[in-house]
């Protein structure tokens, strides 16, 4: 239990020692694939503390996405805000649109659930489509990305993209780490006793209502902050932000990485991010091969990359356990 306590104190340093170097071992390019995976990170996770945690599948986690991202352009554009403030907005909007939605949704679960996450999914999308006098429908709009001041500091160039990288990074690893400390708390655990039983959970006194909508509440603010991160770094906002495209991609790249785990969804967006890219860059016909290779995780691989990780660290500790009870027993006959 020490070993492995240890082994993962190790991995964690190892992952924030490189996170601090990247940007002198990338190029310009690469960086900033690194940058979109970070904030799509957190999107997944944030979709994750509903669907692999709650159990709740959801089609319109976009639309809390998608209003992070049009407030925080919004508030560089014409209120003049601070980026800070931008990014903060852009969660309070994503966590004040998921309590709306939620008050409905929370009393649902199931297909009827995922339903009307899609409907309400469309209401955002036809509203920033058609109020063009304030999103510009799809044209889309741009905001110029401000830069950060931190008092007994100055202002930090947030144009340079190794200053909004390691930005990002800090934003992200808070966030996360807030992410992953709540699933510890008894909320968070009361939120998994709901994914496995919601009625026996009810029966036993707790209020099943409050903690999923407490819970959809916290996964929408997340998902706004990654959106608002996500416009800032584009420096643009469109509808396809709130599209049921991007929706479907969260979806895929946490069931490509895993739900069953906290980082599975890390992995997935990860590996799709750059799998895509290289794909796209070789042929046309890049959208085919990633279905062919979902089709085939459905069938041979339904826990995900995470979940591959998982049994070929459960094969390694069987075979080491293996070739120490053959060396015990050799020992033995020896005396």
């Amino acid at each position: 239990m020490k070993m492995g306590r240890r082994l993962n104190i190790l991995l964690l340093a190892g992952l924030f020692v490189l996170l601090a170097v990247l940007p002198r071992l990338l190029s310009e390019y690469l960086l900033s694939l690194v940058i979109t995976m970070i904030i799509y990170s957190l999107f997944a996770v944030s979709f994750n503390i509903l669907f692999g945690y709650a159990g709740l599948l959801t089609f319109g986690h976009a639309a809390y996405f998608g209003i992070g991202a049009y407030l925080s352009i919004i508030s560089y554009k014409f209120l003049g805000l601070p980026l800070a403030a931008g990014i903060l907005l852009g969660g309070a909007a994503g966590s004040l649109l998921g309590a709306c939605f939620g008050v409905f949704l929370a009393r649902f679960r199931g297909m009827t659930f995922a339903l009307l996450t899609v409907a309400f999914n469309q209401f955002i999308f036809t509203a920033a489509e058609k109020w063009r006098s304030v999103t510009n429908g799809d044209d889309g709009m741009s905001g110029p990305r401000p830069d950060l001041f931190l008092p007994g500091i100055g202002s930090i160039d947030m144009l340079s993209q190794t200053n909004w990288y390691y930005f990002v990074v800090i934003i992200v690893v808070l966030s996360m780490a807030y992410c992953y400390f709540f699933t510890l708390t008894p909320l968070g655990q009361l939120n998994m006793c709901i994914r496995e039983n919601e009625e026996r959970a009810g029966f036993i006194g707790y209020n099943t209502y409050a903690t999923k909508l407490a819970v959809y509440v916290l996964s929408s603010f997340f998902a706004g902050l990654a959106g608002a991160l996500a416009s800032a770094y584009q420096e643009f906002v469109a509808t396809s932000f709130i599209h049921l495209d991007k929706g479907a991609d969260v979806l895929i790249m946490t069931f490509v990485g895993g739900s069953t785990t906290f980082w599975g969804p890390i992995l997935g967006v990860c590996f799709l991010t750059y799998f895509n890219d290289l794909l796209s860059s070789a042929t046309k016909h890049w959208r085919m091969v990633q279905g062919v290779m979902f089709i085939v995780l459905v069938i041979y691989a339904p826990q995900g990359i995470s979940g591959l990780l998982l049994q070929v660290k459960e094969w390694l500790k069987d075979r080491a356990g293996i070739g120490k009870g053959i060396g015990a027993r050799v020992e033995g006959a020896d005396r």
